[in-house]
């Protein structure tokens, strides 16, 4: 608008100095034409009145010192030319034919202008009769009176050249005068309470456009705020929130989207604006997206990267319409892994617990039946089914105490130092015996400052390794309980040197009722729910543990337990 206002008031400036400059050359043209016109006719009249004064020849030395720009002829009544200035008055044809000469002869003077077509110029008659009836003609050329105005244009042009600097000064002034109150009223609306003079019919305009623009800002507050809130929702999902138009890209996408369907970290940003197939191009994934488009909603699962996957996807509907895809993904990787264990779980309770119930079960089926007839035999049997009983009980507790841990919240307030050095001290001690009749030697070595944590758990920790250390070892092995202290953590070792752990089942030693050797397991009484407790204590203290074993060599268990 500021450089339409300053070009039109420049322009106007411009037409209005050239318009003037134009009537002033004008002007200028006519006034000098008339003047020379009248300079002509009085020097005729001059000239004439000496005429009966003197000779002819005097005369015409008179008409001779005229200007050189003026043109003197004397013509007889019959058009002879008896003198000319310019021209041999011999070789100059009859002029009574002329036009000023006729008017002349009849009236007593006589004017004409005529244009020349060999010098390109026009030039000015005027005649008198004399008293004898001749005639006197002066003349003059109006390309003399055109060189007079030409010689002024030069000042002309520094006169026009000033007027259009002024014209541009004076156009900036304007347009910043008259656009000056525009902008007081700009700066008004956009700072609240700010004051400055305008233009009277733009106050209303003003008003309206601040209470539109605090309306504005007020929705845009609302809007930021719900968008931040959705973001932040969005953003910390567990979930994947994947929006698709309904030309197949992607709206919005949050990062746990981009790690389930693209199998990596990225920013979202990076598939904003492209194919949905970029992130995934599972059949399971394009087959509930196409479904959704057509308005109709779907779910279906996929595995990608060792992961399950489910997908739901339906259709955003505006006005009867799809307008585009809803697409959430959950991670069902754990809880598919959690119901595989509680199968497995389930599975394994039954076959244990099956085992003994269904030895003891015979054994008092045989004695009920009077297929025992000897006390020894009843003792026998009687000493079988204790045995199963006993394993049984032993097998109900482990499952009881693993339970209990694994469903155990950790409560930090209730942790407390424990020294493991007594700790281990005390469990080696109790092992004694069951070293003893296994034929074991126990060896524990080492210091350590106390660690934070549950008492009783450490303590069934260090038993299921240390007791495990005896059952699989060899008559004269040994096993070397030892405690180390590190930067930020407690090493804590049982080796042996006993019958050692295959390579193919060492990852699995740690799984519930995992057993390498079952009959050498059910000789002993093993539950194979030892390892697995120390797992799940190790875990809820925040440790990690390390097992090297080489088969018939014997095996090294390490657990690693934060200071703090």
């Amino acid at each position: 608008m500021k450089t339409r206002i300053y070009w039109t008031l420049f322009l106007l400036s411009a037409v209005g100095v050239l318009s003037a400059c134009f009537l002033t050359l004008t002007v200028m043209v006519q006034l000098s034409t008339r003047q020379a016109e009248r300079t002509i006719c009085d020097l005729t009249d001059t000239v004439s009145k000496v005429y009966g004064a003197m000779t002819l020849d005097a005369y015409t030395e008179q008409l001779a010192s005229l200007p050189e720009d003026t043109r003197a002829t004397l013509i007889t009544q019959d058009g002879t030319v008896l003198y000319d200035s310019n021209a041999s008055a011999a070789e100059m044809e009859n002029h009574l034919d002329r036009p000023e000469i006729q008017s002349a002869l009849e009236n007593g003077t006589g004017e004409d202008t005529r244009r020349s077509s060999t010098i390109h110029a026009s030039t000015y008659y005027y005649a008198i009769r004399l008293p004898d009836h001749c005639v006197l003609r002066l003349s003059r050329r109006y390309s003399s009176i055109r060189s007079i105005i030409l010689s002024a244009i030069p000042g002309i042009l520094v006169v026009v050249i000033i007027l259009f600097g002024l014209a541009l000064i004076l156009s900036r002034r304007l347009t910043r005068w008259m656009i000056r109150p525009v902008e007081r009223a700009a700066e008004a609306i956009e700072h609240e309470g700010a004051e400055g003079e305008t233009y009277a019919e733009l106050t209303p305009f003003v008003s309206h456009i601040r209470a539109q623009d605090q309306q504005i800002s007020s929705q845009q507050e609302v809007l930021q705020r719900e968008r931040d809130i959705l973001g932040t929702v969005t953003n910390n999902m567990r979930e994947g929130l994947l929006l698709v138009s309904s030309d197949n890209n992607i709206i919005s996408i949050n990062p746990s989207a981009t790690h389930m369907l693209a199998g990596r970290r990225a920013e979202p940003t990076e598939y904003i604006g492209r194919n949905y197939l970029l992130v995934n191009r599972t059949q399971q994934m394009r087959a509930c997206v196409c479904a959704a488009l057509e308005g109709e909603s779907r779910d279906d699962e996929f595995s990608m990267h060792g992961s399950v996957y489910h997908v739901y996807a339906s259709p955003m509907m505006r006005m009867g319409e799809v307008h585009g895809v809803v697409v959430i993904v959950l991670d069902e990787t754990q809880q598919r892994m959690a119901e595989h264990s509680r199968q497995e779980f389930s599975a394994n309770v039954s076959h244990e617990l099956k085992t003994p119930l269904t030895s003891i079960s015979g054994y008092a089926e045989m004695m009920e039946n009077g297929m025992v007839a000897s006390m020894e035999d009843i003792r026998t049997f009687s000493g079988s089914i204790h045995k199963e009983a006993l394993r049984l009980i032993a097998l109900i507790e482990d499952i009881i105490r693993l339970s209990r841990i694994e469903e155990q919240p950790k409560q930090v307030s209730e942790m407390e130092p424990v020294d493991l050095c007594d700790l281990c001290a005390a469990v080696l001690e109790s092992l004694q015996p069951v070293a003893e009749k296994a034929q074991v030697t126990l060896h524990f070595d080492g210091s350590a400052p106390p660690v934070t944590g549950e008492d009783a758990m450490l303590s069934e920790m260090v038993y299921n390794l240390c007791e495990n250390a005896i059952k699989y070892n060899r008559p004269g092995g040994s096993v070397w309980v030892s405690l180390r202290e590190r930067e930020d953590e407690l090493e804590f070792t049982v080796k042996d040197n006993g019958i050692g752990i295959p390579e193919e089942a060492r990852m699995r030693v740690f799984e519930r009722f995992y057993r390498v050797d079952k009959s050498r397991s059910k000789q002993i009484g093993g539950t194979g729910l030892g390892l697995s407790i120390v797992k799940h204590v190790v875990e809820y203290h925040e440790g990690r543990i390390e097992l090297d074993s080489t088969l018939g060599l014997g095996t090294e268990i390490r657990v690693y337990l934060p200071k703090q």
